[in-house]
């Protein structure tokens, strides 16, 4: 009988979470899901995980009928590939509802929970994260992300702080979209796909102090941002990654070769130059200029006297191509840069790979492939 109880109490956590599975499974808050399966217990995953998703509710033809959270329907599938897919272990994850039974509609179908219905499953999804104590909360979907607003305050909404890092209820909150086949119209999988390397990212993260970045841009690389920013001295760091890409890209094509060495990879928003890091280039550029909350960058060539136009290493060929990509891109704003990019082939032929299930995230991007090339 001793033994009994040693092991009954050597942790509390799990005792305490099966008590919770007890008395919701005897909840009868909501009229509507009565006939509804309470969907939680040891099938969503370890208590000690360091990272927990929380859904909508439990769907008809998946969580309802397995018991299994995110599983047996459409979104359980692209939930399990998304997170498959970026090297995220099921087994070192919990998944869990904002609303634990299913929601029906008159006809039997899946319904959205209303927000007495969330008010009213609150507190279990407030007791979960109390016992599990994970260190990042990801809500999938609007209605999770407004179910934490009951447990801690906060303004955030999905299309703003989607694929974004908050502080909220002494964790990080990470808001992304749901997995279904609807919000997928809004955000797209390969979106998606880049939202959990985000994740993925995060959780690595955790513990861990700052990688530090120093010396400055390769000598190459510098003469090219140099023409790129004399065009256009005021761009976004977003955008410079982008133009520089789409210059290199342009090369390629026009001479059979690109202009720099720069290592250029795959990142979730497309194309990303690991030469051109922030801190490289602020030890490049005496006098550039951050600007908040934008994240607009300013290079400002006349007062550091080393930019004439005339003394730039570049040889009229490689000027010319800068100079017709800054006449066809140098206007767009971020987002029309990103499609512009991802029609490229080397994107194009990534996104196909990744729809087969290849992770390329940080893969550097190969500008010989072309988006009709064979996917090994």
């Amino acid at each position: 009988m001793k033994k009994i109880q040693t092991e009954l109490f050597a942790n509390p956590s799990e005792n305490q979470f099966d008590k919770l599975c007890v008395v919701v499974k005897a909840c009868q808050s909501c009229t509507r899901m009565a006939n509804s399966a309470r969907i939680l217990g040891r099938s969503a995953g370890p208590l000690d995980a360091k990272i927990m998703f929380i859904g909508e509710a439990p769907g008809r033809r998946g969580a309802d009928g397995s018991g299994i959270p995110f599983h047996g329907d459409r979104a359980g599938h692209n939930f399990e590939t998304l997170i498959a897919q970026v090297g995220l272990d099921r087994n070192n994850i919990f998944v869990t509802n904002a609303v634990l039974c299913n929601p029906k509609d008159d006809k039997g179908n899946n319904a959205p929970p209303n927000k007495t219905e969330i008010k009213n499953c609150s507190d279990y999804l407030r007791q979960q994260i109390e016992l599990l104590d994970p260190k990042i909360v990801v809500t999938l979907g609007g209605t999770a992300l407004n179910a934490t607003a009951f447990i801690e305050p906060h303004h955030l909404s999905l299309r703003e702080s989607v694929r974004s890092e908050h502080k909220w209820f002494n964790r990080l909150l990470i808001p992304a979209y749901h997995p279904g086949q609807r919000a997928m119209i809004h955000r797209s999988f390969p979106n998606q796909l880049s939202d959990y390397q985000f994740i993925l990212e995060q959780l690595k993260r955790l513990g861990k102090k700052a990688r530090t970045v120093n010396g400055s841009v390769r000598a190459d690389a510098l003469v090219v941002v140099r023409e790129i920013t004399r065009l256009k001295p005021k761009l976004s760091y977003f955008s410079l990654h982008k133009l520089f890409y789409l210059v290199e890209y342009k090369a390629v094509q026009e001479l059979g070769h690109r202009l720099t060495q720069a290592f250029i990879v795959r990142q979730k928003d497309g194309p990303y130059c690991t030469d051109l890091h922030l801190t490289k280039l602020k030890n490049s550029f005496s006098n550039l200029k951050i600007i908040e909350p934008k994240g607009d960058i300013i290079f400002n060539h006349q007062s550091a006297g080393l930019f004439d136009e005339n003394d730039n290493d570049l040889d009229k060929v490689a000027m010319n191509i800068i100079n017709e990509v800054m006449e066809e891109y140098g206007e767009d704003d971020d987002f029309r840069l990103k499609s512009r990019v991802y029609t490229t082939g080397p994107l194009r032929w990534m996104l196909k790979a990744e729809k087969k299930g290849l992770n390329l995230f940080n893969a550097p991007i190969d500008f010989s492939k072309k988006s009709n090339s064979p996917v090994n």
